[in-house]
């Protein structure tokens, strides 16, 4: 399946949040992965790792201490480089690039504010806020396939 069907399969009456679970997996057709200087696969994978290493942490499997500030920018890390960057340079007119820029920042201060309540040993409160975290994740990835639609148009 590739990307644009994948996109379609999970907008037809479906919600971001139910991405991750009620789909197969994102495949990328030939010539799709990268997008306009984004490798979309590890921009992806990354933030649906930040969703499993907040659960460790939460677990206590994970032990690392995060630097909560560097966590809650949105332009520290590939994906929210280029959005701050090329995307906003080539893209920086479209709605769909306004919703995910949104969707990338709220993503990572639901992470930041997990890890605040983990740092601060409020692990109930962390464990409360995951089903945001995974919400939020759904949302970017939704957001970035959207903006990926928008371009082939």
């Amino acid at each position: 399946m590739s990307i644009l069907s994948w996109l379609k399969t999970v907008t037809d009456g479906n919600h971001a949040a139910d991405v991750m679970h009620a789909h197969p997996p994102m495949q990328f057709a030939a010539g799709e992965e990268q997008f306009h200087g984004l490798n979309m696969r590890d921009a992806l994978d990354a933030h649906i790792r930040w969703v499993q290493r907040l659960e460790n942490q939460i677990s206590g499997s994970d032990r690392e201490k995060v630097e909560v500030a560097t966590v809650a920018c949105d332009d520290r890390c590939a994906l929210g480089e280029w959005i701050h960057g090329a995307a906003r340079i080539q893209f920086g007119n479209l709605p769909e690039y306004a919703n995910l820029k949104r969707d990338h920042a709220e993503f990572h201060l639901r992470v930041g504010e997990v890890l605040i309540d983990i740092q601060a040993g409020a692990v109930e409160d962390a464990r409360n806020r995951m089903r945001d975290i995974r919400r939020e994740s759904g949302n970017v990835q939704l957001a970035l396939i959207r903006l990926y639609s928008k371009s082939q148009n």
